[in-house]
């Protein structure tokens, strides 16, 4: 796998206002995401992830730091133009396919919302052949181009999200819990279907959930989020078999598993944070290529 990193994040930070206060839901983030790979960034609600991803993909303000998307800082994209160019390459797969697809249009509208915002067809027909290619690519009937969001399933919603977000030809996607609002079975499909995707169209990932065991079936490195910072981050294998901090203990210990023997034995191992050390807890190298947020002492 290629080094070269398509996407870096230095020190993000988003400040939510509200009722007078501030809130720093993204604390000074950093990480970056291998040409060809899939990063997952794992954590509980509100930790902070699904800020990240919408600042990425300048679906909201940064506040403070940088995103360099093929070396370039896209907080300083201003034009139309470039705004345009940027939105091609990068694209995204929301949470909820109720709720993201509009439910007055045809899946055939949905689906060719990039391509007519970026003219990427010339005639009416090229895009309706374009469409139908897509949906065949996610495996959805052709058929189902001339039909509303309504008449599908969750699974069928979350194919048409994802034929959407392939609409452009993007290169580096991301997959905002594209699975938490699906049934256990359809999600093994989904994530089935974007690593397949994924070798066929050579495309990068960022992949948001909460559910440590499928980010570890998807990703090639993991991160860590807790209360708006990485708590740890390296090679999915080793974050999941030999995790340093405290906070990534108690997520693995909250997996269940399908052996009801081992499942009646399993202890869930408590997350009690400790005094906030501030400036001094940095990410430090563990492992090789394994880091974890602790001062020079090693308290977490």
């Amino acid at each position: 796998m290629p080094d070269e990193n398509i996407l870096e994040v230095e020190n993000l930070v988003h400040v939510y206002r509200t009722g007078g206060k501030a809130v720093r839901a993204v604390n000074g983030v950093s990480f970056s995401v291998r040409r060809g790979e899939t990063f997952g960034l794992v954590g509980e609600s509100g930790c902070g992830k699904t800020t990240t991803g919408r600042m990425i993909v300048k679906l909201l303000d940064i506040t403070a730091g940088a995103v360099r998307y093929n070396g370039r800082d896209v907080t300083r994209i201003r034009r139309k133009e470039e705004l345009m160019r940027f939105r091609r390459e990068v694209q995204m797969i929301f949470q909820d396919p109720y709720a993201s697809l509009d439910p007055r249009k045809k899946v055939r509208d949905i689906v060719a919302e990039g391509i007519d915002a970026h003219r990427l067809a010339a005639t009416r027909q090229e895009r309706d052949e374009r469409v139908e290619e897509l949906l065949g690519t996610v495996g959805l009937n052709r058929s189902f181009a001339s039909r509303y969001p309504h008449e599908f399933s969750g699974g069928q919603r979350q194919r048409i999200g994802i034929a959407r977000a392939l609409a452009v030809n993007p290169k580096f996607v991301v997959c905002d819990e594209p699975i938490s609002a699906l049934d256990v079975s359809i999600q093994a499909q989904v994530v089935n279907l974007l690593k397949e995707l994924q070798e066929k169209k050579n495309l990068t990932y960022l992949f948001i959930a909460h559910d440590l065991s499928m980010v570890k079936y998807i990703s090639d490195r993991i991160g860590v989020m807790y209360r708006g910072r990485l708590v740890e981050t390296g090679p999915a294998d080793e974050v999941y078999e030999r995790p340093l901090h405290p906070y990534t203990k108690s997520l693995i210990s909250a997996i269940p598993r399908p052996d009801p023997v081992s499942e009646r034995v399993r202890r869930r191992i408590p997350y009690i944070p400790g005094p906030d050390r501030g400036e001094s807890c940095r990410l430090r190298e563990a492992m090789p290529g394994h880091f974890v947020r602790c001062d020079e002492a090693g308290n977490f």
